[in-house]
């Protein structure tokens, strides 16, 4: 019997104008303008740095994590370092986020995550919070406009049928993986001192506080819905707070976590909002110098008198 030979396979090769329509339509340029922007305002930019996933161990990436330092004394190597963790995304389809106001605004600076020493400080009877300390509920944003906890994008029609509202898978893993990456960067950090030697008596320790800004920037545009019960108002903006719970298996706990997303040319406003606000962190800090020193010491003399050294120190450096 004889066998007919199949006709060779053509694997068609993409043109240079299908390359480039490819790349537009992707996140990628993104980044690039948006690595660009944050650079000028002189932070340190790393793209795509690699985290480990703590759901499955294996490593990944996220988009632009960029730290910037405030020098708090002069003669000294205390800074305070606003760190921004973003991932970018170009969303071919608006995304809408249903926003309304929270009884609890003023309570909101509690969801700004800090790491480091210090960030817990001595008061009489008691350690309080960094946002306590520096009276964040004054003037960080997190405590002003309203707040989303819901967000939806849209899938085209297929013939016939209309436009569908869903909850974007996208948006989903994108905004979980920053709480991942927030989650992974604060224990980062405290993993400095697990080699720590306590400084002796009369050593200044230099102080050493990231404050995080977990950030989704979009291509594309945002929308803003708030809702009666019979209608739907929709109104573009360019910035939206989304506050989210996430359990964390670790520490078997909840957690609730705020999420900035913005347009990407809101950028630039963005960036003059976190310094601003680290503008005033770090007058709190140079006003109350010695509160901030004898709240260190005040730590140091604790740790010292544990009777072994700790694999961690996070523990004892938290609030």
């Amino acid at each position: 019997m004889i066998m007919s030979k199949r006709p060779p396979m053509v694997v068609k090769k993409i043109s240079t104008k299908e390359m480039k329509d490819a790349i537009q339509k992707s996140g990628y340029l993104v980044e690039q303008r948006v690595e660009q922007i944050i650079m000028k305002e002189g932070y340190y930019v790393e793209t795509n740095p690699a985290f480990p996933d703590p759901d499955t161990g294996k490593s990944r990436e996220f988009d632009i994590s960029a730290l910037s330092a405030k020098r708090l004394y002069k003669k000294s190597f205390s800074y305070i370092f606003p760190n921004l963790l973003c991932e970018c995304e170009n969303n071919s389809q608006p995304i809408v986020f249903f926003t309304k106001d929270s009884p609890i605004a003023f309570l909101h600076h509690y969801e700004v995550k800090v790491s480091g020493i210090p960030v817990k400080f001595w008061e009489k009877d008691g350690y309080i919070s960094f946002s306590d300390f520096t009276k964040m509920e004054k003037f960080h944003h997190y405590c002003k406009g309203g707040v989303a906890t819901q967000y939806c994008t849209f899938f085209p029609p297929k013939g016939e049928k209309p436009w569908m509202a869903h909850h974007g898978e996208e948006q989903h893993d994108t905004l979980n993986n920053l709480i991942k990456v927030l989650e992974y960067q604060i224990a980062d950090h405290y993993a400095n001192w697990d080699d720590w030697v306590l400084p002796r008596k009369g050593d200044e320790e230099d102080i050493n506080v990231q404050v995080y800004y977990p950030l989704l920037i979009l291509q594309g545009d945002l929308y803003s819905a708030t809702t009666t019960k019979r209608e739907v108002s929709l109104k573009k903006v360019k910035h939206i707070q989304f506050r989210k719970e996430s359990f964390l298996p670790k520490s078997n706990k909840k957690e609730d976590y705020q999420i900035d997303v913005i347009t990407e040319d809101y950028l630039q406003d963005y960036l003059k909002i976190v310094e601003s606000e680290m503008e005033k962190v770090v007058r709190v800090f140079k006003r109350k110098r010695k509160e901030v020193l004898r709240s260190i010491a005040k730590i140091f003399k604790e740790l010292k008198a544990l009777k072994k050294k700790p694999k961690s120190y996070r523990k004892y450096l938290e609030f």
